[in-house]
């Protein structure tokens, strides 16, 4: 999903005969590309995983569900396909396909395994959710300066997201000797860390509303609506949210998706050739 945005992002046209085959590419593509990753995650993370019992029972090699030789056949069958495709697509796809199944191996595979090493593990996750986003744009065609700034934002989201894992499994990492970023931080400055880079994620959140989320009526009204939605679903008390965790949820999957969904609106709507309000003009960006 997360690479599709990316797509639409990237789209020089709404024609559909001329975005069919590069769709095609994206979606075989980015299927086995994806599937690699978690796959080669899995057959790592084995040993840990038979143990933790928010994973014992997702990962199909811990569960006996496949052997470790299978495992290992479907990761080089998955790694060949994508790079097949690509290659056979553009050349520049094909080196950037290359780029992302290095950082899935590099992330989970000895001996660099960058989930292991704190700090590390949460830039990783970073380069790797910025890449994904950029990645589609590849793909679909164009590259400007709303994919940058889309794929930073969602790039810091999920550094959000990975140390909130890091918080959800820590007392099983730590008692497991696996260093992760929580762990090595300890857990009440990890919670810190998040409601920084919460912070941090809002920041980046402001050009893509001034430049992008103030254009048309309908993405104003998706920037408003949904917040609003949001806080009534959370019932918020008087001044604050009942917990820590809903205020990071509020401010990074709320206020966030409502952005995000205003600026692929954006996108069809600049396709379409719609006309975009003087708002812009009215507060000098342009």
């Amino acid at each position: 999903m997360i690479s599709f945005t990316g797509f639409v992002l990237g789209l020089t046209s709404l024609d559909v005969y001329s975005n069919l085959l590069p769709l095609i590419v994206f979606i075989i593509s980015t299927f086995f590309i994806m599937s690699f990753t978690f796959s080669i995650n899995n057959y790592f993370d084995i040993s840990t995983d038979k143990e933790n019992p928010r994973r014992k029972n997702i990962n199909a090699i811990a569960t006996g569900k496949i052997s470790k030789k299978i495992g290992i056949f479907l990761i080089i069958i998955f790694a060949i396909i994508s790079l097949i495709v690509t290659i056979l697509y553009k050349y520049e796809v094909f080196l950037f396909c290359t780029f992302l199944l290095f950082l899935g191996w590099a992330y989970s595979a000895p001996p660099l395994r960058t989930k292991g090493i704190p700090v590390l593990d949460v830039i990783w996750h970073f380069i790797g959710f910025f890449s994904y986003v950029i990645w589609g744009s590849l793909i679909a065609g164009s590259i400007g300066t709303i994919n940058f700034l889309f794929a930073i934002s969602i790039g810091i989201w999920s550094s959000v997201g990975q140390i909130g894992n890091h918080i959800n499994d820590y007392s099983f990492d730590k008692e497991s000797g696996t260093k992760t970023f929580a762990v090595w931080i300890g857990l009440n400055r990890a919670k810190t860390s998040i409601a920084i880079l919460t912070l941090i994620h809002l920041i980046f959140l402001i050009p893509l509303v001034l430049l992008y989320s103030l254009s048309y009526y309908i993405t104003i009204l998706i920037v408003i609506i949904i917040p609003v939605l949001g806080l009534l679903i959370l019932k918020p008390k008087k001044g604050a949210f009942p917990t820590k965790r809903c205020f990071i949820y509020f401010f990074t999957i709320v206020i966030g998706g409502a952005v995000y969904l205003s600026c692929l609106i954006y996108k069809i709507l600049f396709l379409l050739d719609f006309s975009t309000l003087n708002l812009l003009n009215f507060i000098g960006l342009s």
